[in-house]
């Protein structure tokens, strides 16, 4: 029984330490032998910029004046606003900018990914750019994200996210872990094809658009469909959207469990994607990027479990309280140290809580998977003003 607690515990630290460690590092080591070479052009497409919305009063106004003055020509350029059954002020102020050339589309509750579906028959544009209300482009974001359709294999683009955030604390550990995601997003789309898009800002060529169930999380499955008809999805680093990041951890937390569960869903109905002998270097990136950090929770609690089974029989009783200890001191610091507070052992502690948070989030998901429950439709917690 010892030797086989060994074992797993071994196991599990190996397991873990591939997914967040070892891909990384393999990207970084394979990338400059395979990477892709960028074919990209100055061409101005027809383009139409789609802003999902649900009671988003708070910043509808903001998100479509940062949409008026994008640096690419009017006239090529449509603003829709797809309000999703809003029952706040949204439809009345995105009808006022109807003078200005902007268009409401009003739609019953039917979830963002049903809101794209629509809008994606009926939009003009050669090129379809989906938005969040409360996600605003630097001025060239668009020229940036449609300079790639210049290559006819690219199918969608995946633009950069960059989180505004005021000291430590869940918005900080956010950031951070969105900065360890664009470093594999970017080697990942010189081998093969990003893993998946950001919902805030990513295009997709009309002609190339699947419409998909409303139930799935529309900026991963969208383009991993896309990949499974033989279609490229790339990142543009320079395309660049900003958000406020979420300075409360229950906020963030809610968030997690919302997009993990729609994520896992999306990968379980992307699964033949996974056959290496059909999709080749992608499908390992899919089973380290997404599969299997989705299955870590599993490996932290047989790893944990095997640990204390070990230190009560007299072994490893070291690391089982060094274990215990840093998970208990950085809930206790990150749940009651100010969040301006910014010394490196206050952010180490933020970051360690901010992974528990995640893999507990990803417990939930797994929960809501097998107990069959659909996220459909959420609103939005903002306090955007």
């Amino acid at each position: 029984m010892e030797l086989w607690l060994e074992r797993i515990l071994w196991f599990s630290v190996i397991m873990v330490t591939l997914v967040t460690v070892g891909y990384p590092v393999f990207l970084a080591l394979c990338w400059p032998l395979v990477r892709r070479r960028r074919q990209i052009d100055g061409a101005e497409r027809e383009v139409s910029l789609i802003i999902a919305a649900f009671n988003e009063e708070a910043v509808i106004a903001r998100k479509i004046e940062n949409a008026l003055a994008l640096d690419y020509p009017r006239e090529r350029l449509e603003i829709i606003v797809a309000s999703d059954g809003s029952t706040d002020r949204t439809d009345q102020i995105a009808q006022s900018f109807a003078n200005r050339g902007v268009f409401l589309l009003r739609f019953p509750r039917t979830g963002k990914t049903g809101v794209q579906n629509e809008v994606a028959k009926i939009a003009k544009g050669e090129v379809l750019v989906f938005s969040d209300a409360n996600a605003f482009y630097h001025p060239d974001a668009i020229r940036k994200l449609v300079r790639n359709f210049a290559n006819p294999e690219v199918a969608c683009v995946c633009g950069e996210l960059i989180y505004n955030i005021d000291g430590a604390g869940a918005g900080a550990s956010e950031r951070l872990y969105w900065d360890y995601e664009k470093f594999m997003k970017q080697r990942e789309s010189d081998l093969s094809s990003v893993i998946g898009a950001n919902g805030s800002i990513y295009a997709v060529r009309r002609a190339d658009y699947v419409e998909i169930d409303r139930d799935l999380i529309s900026d991963f499955v969208e383009p991993m469909t896309l990949v499974l008809r033989r279609k490229r999805v790339v990142y543009e680093p320079e395309a660049i959207s900003v958000e406020a990041a979420s300075t409360d951890y229950g906020v963030e937390f809610r968030r997690k469990v919302r997009i993990l569960t729609r994520s896992t869903q999306g990968l379980l109905h992307m699964r033949a994607l996974l056959n290496p002998l059909r999709f080749g270097i992608f499908s390992f990136q899919l089973l380290m990027h997404k599969f299997l950090r989705y299955l870590t929770p599993l490996f932290l609690v047989a790893g944990l479990l095997s640990l204390a089974a070990l230190a009560a029989i007299g072994r490893y009783q070291a690391l089982f309280l060094f274990a215990v200890a840093a998970m208990a001191i950085a809930m206790v610091v990150a749940r009651g140290v100010a969040r301006k507070r910014s010394n490196p052992f206050v952010r180490a502690c933020h970051v360690l809580y901010y992974y528990l948070m995640v893999n507990y989030a990803l417990v939930l998901a797994w929960a809501n998977i097998l107990r069959g429950k659909r996220l459909t439709f959420w609103a939005p917690e903002r306090k955007d003003a």
